[in-house]
């Protein structure tokens, strides 16, 4: 049965504190309606002590696309408007205060950033193909520092940039017969095209520190501390049809460690856990090879090489270690999973989709947002049993911010939210703020203590709470 601890604090000041006269009256009034729609929906609940503040830090409004926030910066990334071309700001974090603009263009985003970089990337598609631009912009003054064409951008690792070259492109046109039997998207399908080729450049020059080409067939990936945009590149892994595994620093190309796999062929795709930051109890020294032209993967321990178990779940489910003796996947079903050293299947749950994060032997389960615009099943499952410990029905993740924090938002009505921290160790969640306008699931992102969310066209900043592993 799920656990129904309940923890509210009515002096949390729900409502900010330009109320309308009679404030006594109508405060209370919403006060308790706000009690009971959380009383009735919520498994645990730990409301922000008296004093704290629900209200954003500041609002940046005027058409604002996105945000990113990194370090003690806030980089505003803005449409174009009727007297002013797109533009890329940067404010101080703290106070929202502007510190410089630069001017990009319609196909130009915000890709990556780093300690003394913004990365841009910009994606043309004309009759001639398919092309990138990628520019890097000084940081601390909006200074353009330089741009490389057809290059498709990895990450950063200190200051460095790291990319691979991009094949020249030509526009192919290719008839296909009507008749003519499409491929199995289950089957495994290697690339065929060239060799990759990895730069890794100088973030003030981009000047080429250190190259290297693939042979072909091979298959690469890449490892991370934190992640992407703002987490760091460490390593590139590289997986020979001889089933030779080589890694390499990311800062020198030195080799650092080879492992041969028992397993020769030619690899679809191949991973050691680039996607699997989410997890932080997650199994290390795994990986999954797709062979080319076959079903499914094979698991192998990074230990010694030798395979563990073969599963038929495609590389389109998703297959991947989610606790600390665990793999998850997706099926037409719901979630499956399987003993991270056997292969045996453990439990299913349905509707769930996918495993957002966890931490002490639990999950945060969830799917996809729904088109209708209805709130997906929200839950903590034991990842032992495979059981849900708390039912989270109405509330609404927040996707696309740090992995170190899982961070939700409730509707309470057409325009009002309150924004919460979920601990999954003990299902507590404890509300950090309240927007009176919002309108549907943000686009926002995370660092330290600040979450920056886009909505309708305004970017609004919170202060977070204390991280629940740091929250003795």
């Amino acid at each position: 049965m799920a656990e129904t601890v309940i923890e509210l604090d009515l002096s949390s000041p729900w409502e900010p504190p330009e109320v309308p006269a009679p404030p006594r009256r109508r405060l209370r009034t919403r006060l308790v309606a706000v009690c009971v729609v959380l009383v009735a929906a919520l498994g645990s609940l730990g409301a922000a002590g008296p004093g704290t503040r629900l209200t954003p830090l500041y609002r940046i409004g005027d058409q604002v696309r996105s945000g990113t926030v990194f370090g003690d910066l806030l980089f505003v990334d803005r449409f174009q408007q009727s007297v002013s071309d797109p533009r890329i700001e940067a404010h101080r974090r703290s106070d929202g205060a502007r510190l410089w603009d630069f001017p990009t263009t319609p196909q130009q985003q915000p890709a990556s950033v780093s300690a003394g970089a913004l990365i841009l990337m910009r994606y043309s598609d004309t009759d001639n193909g398919f092309s990138t631009t990628l520019t890097v912009v000084d940081s601390a003054t909006g200074r353009q520092l330089w741009s490389r064409q057809n290059a498709s951008l990895i990450g950063t690792r200190d200051n460095l940039v790291i990319v691979e070259q991009q094949p020249e492109q030509r526009r192919i046109v290719v008839f296909t017969p009507e008749e003519q039997q499409q491929p199995d998207p289950r089957v495994n399908h290697a690339w065929d095209g060239p060799p990759r080729h990895v730069l890794v450049l100088d973030e003030r020059t981009g000047a080429t520190v250190w190259e290297h080409q693939a042979p072909p067939r091979a298959a690469l990936d890449y490892t991370w501390e934190g992640r992407y945009p703002t987490g760091r590149v460490t390593g590139v892994n590289q997986l020979d049809p001889s089933g030779l595994v080589t890694h390499r620093d990311i800062r020198t190309g030195a080799v650092l460690s080879t492992m041969r796999l028992a397993w020769s062929g030619v690899p679809a795709m191949f991973t050691t856990g680039a996607s699997w930051q989410f997890a932080p109890d997650a199994v290390p020294h795994r990986a999954l090879v797709y062979p080319d032209g076959e079903r499914g993967a094979i698991v192998f321990d990074l230990a010694d090489g030798r395979a563990l178990f073969r599963t038929d779940a495609s590389r389109y489910d998703g297959l991947y270690p989610c606790a600390a003796d665990l793999f998850c996947a997706t099926d037409d079903r719901g979630l499956v999973t399987f003993d991270s050293t056997t292969g045996a299947p453990r439990w299913r749950l349905g509707p769930y989709r996918e495993v957002i994060g966890g931490a002490g032997g639990r999950l945060l389960v969830s799917t996809l947002e729904q088109a209708t615009g209805d709130a997906p099943p929200l839950a903590v499952v034991d990842a032992r049993t495979g059981k849900i410990v708390m039912d989270l029905a109405g509330w609404r993740l927040i996707r696309e911010v740090s992995p170190q924090r899982l961070l939700l938002w409730r509707p309470l009505d057409q325009r009002t939210a309150v924004l919460g921290q979920l601990d999954p160790r003990t299902g507590r969640i404890t509300v950090f703020g309240r927007s009176a306008d919002w309108y549907g699931p943000p686009s926002c992102s995370a660092d330290g203590d600040t979450l920056a969310c886009v909505m309708v066209g305004e970017l609004t900043v919170w202060r977070l709470p204390p991280r629940p592993d740091t929250d003795g």
